[in-house]
């Protein structure tokens, strides 16, 4: 589960990382969510679907938590995050990520995804 609050190329790399992993790996009920945080519902609508179009996302789900512009509070996603990733296996979060701004880059990216292991069965 992500939890964005900007898109821009480097999510678009992550997610279409991400969409060619769920389709790798089909058969072990992987699931993926981008939540874009914002109070600008529109806004947000409007760059999650450029991002799915353009990238040719087909296995994420690109959403706009309206009710919840800042996420979920038991999820206690900082404010201060730009992108908070939790990669979790059953109800047990293995991995969380927590970038500030800007620091979704090349390396993070890599750490994320190479993290995607430790939920693979």
């Amino acid at each position: 589960m992500i939890f964005a609050r900007k898109s821009d190329g480097h999510l678009a790399s992550l997610v279409k990382k991400l969409d060619e992993a769920l389709s790798d790996h089909s058969g072990q009920k992987l699931a993926a969510f981008v939540n874009f945080l914002g109070e600008d519902a529109d806004a947000l609508t409007a760059a999650a679907t450029e991002l799915a179009k353009e990238h040719e996302i087909e296995n994420v789900a690109l959403v706009v938590p309206a009710d919840q512009p800042n996420g979920p509070e038991d999820y206690q996603i900082s404010p201060d995050a730009e992108l908070t990733v939790m990669l979790y296996k059953g109800m047990d979060v293995k991995v969380n990520h927590v970038l500030p701004k800007d620091g979704l880059d090349e390396k993070a990216e890599k750490a994320i995804l190479d993290d995607l292991s430790k939920i693979l069965d």
